[in-house]
C-alpha cells in the first residue's frame, strides 16, 4: 500500500527478555546442527503512523520487517546503546526511507489469529523512478 502521508515513526519500549515459552523453543537443540545460536532480543517496538487515500484518520501499523531488526542490531553494535540505536533507526526511516523525495510503499500482512495489519517490508524508490520494460 502507498501511504499518502507518513506522520511519524513511533518507538516504544518492549520486553527486554524473551517470553519463557519462546526461550524454551529457542534453547532446543536441532537434530543435525548442534546447540542453537543465541538470538538477541530487540527491546523496542517500531510503528509507522500514516495517512492513506481511504481515510483522513491516521493509521498506525507495527513494523515487523527483519531489515529494521538487523539495522537496529548493527546500530547497537556501532553506538553501544540500545536507546541510541532506536533513535538512529527512527532517524534513518524518517529522514531517508520516508523522505519527501521517496515514493515510499509498504508491504503489509496480518498476524494470525488477531487480524492485525503490520508492515512486513518497505519499498522506497525515488519519486522520479520509472521502470521502462520496453
Amino acid at each position: 500500500m502507498r501511504p499518502t502521508q507518513i506522520l511519524d515513526l513511533k518507538v516504544e519500549e518492549a520486553d527486554k527478555e524473551w517470553k519463557p515459552e519462546w526461550q524454551g523453543v529457542l534453547n532446543q537443540f536441532k537434530l543435525f546442527s548442534g546447540p542453537p545460536k543465541q538470538l538477541n532480543k530487540i527491546s523496542y517496538k517500531f510503528s509507522y503512523v500514516f495517512r492513506c487515500a481511504d481515510s483522513d484518520k491516521p493509521h498506525s501499523a507495527m513494523i515487523e520487517d527483519w531489515e529494521l531488526g538487523v539495522l537496529f542490531l548493527k546500530e547497537v553494535e556501532r553506538l553501544g546503546s540500545q536507546e541510541a540505536a532506536a533513535h538512529s533507526v527512527r532517524k534513518k526511516y524518517l529522514d531517508e526511507i520516508c523522505a519527501p523525495t521517496r515514493d515510499t510503499q509498504f508491504f503489509m500482512g496480518t498476524v494470525f489469529p488477531y487480524n492485525t495489519w503490520v508492515v512486513i517490508g518497505v519499498f522506497w524508490p525515488p519519486k522520479s523512478f520509472q521502470l521502462n520494460l520496453l
